[in-house]
């Protein structure tokens, strides 16, 4: 038999927060700071807390998600911005 408990292992309400905000690199570095482990140990925790909450890991896939589409409304905004000074450049000559 396997001494291995079948639930979700504890995390620190630290790096629970992070999760929810969607901030996976800082919950992992919670975990390593407060377990005094490595990145690859650290990691596999936070993953193998994201899999036994199915609820979290919808939530973070959203944060994700959205934070996608302010980066691309973000870049296209940019880019009509370099082409309308490019513009602005060519008529000045």
């Amino acid at each position: 038999m396997s001494n291995k408990s079948k639930r979700s292992p504890d995390l620190p309400k630290a790096a629970i927060e992070a999760l929810r905000h969607g901030n996976l690199i800082e919950a992992i570095k919670v975990v390593r700071q407060e377990r005094n482990i490595g990145l690859t140990g650290a990691k596999g925790v936070v993953e193998a807390y994201l899999a036994s909450q199915p609820a979290l890991m919808k939530k973070m896939d959203q944060v994700l998600a959205t934070a996608q589409q302010r980066f691309v409304r973000w870049l296209v905004g940019i880019l009509v911005f370099a082409a309308g000074v490019a513009f602005l450049v060519m008529q000045g000559r």
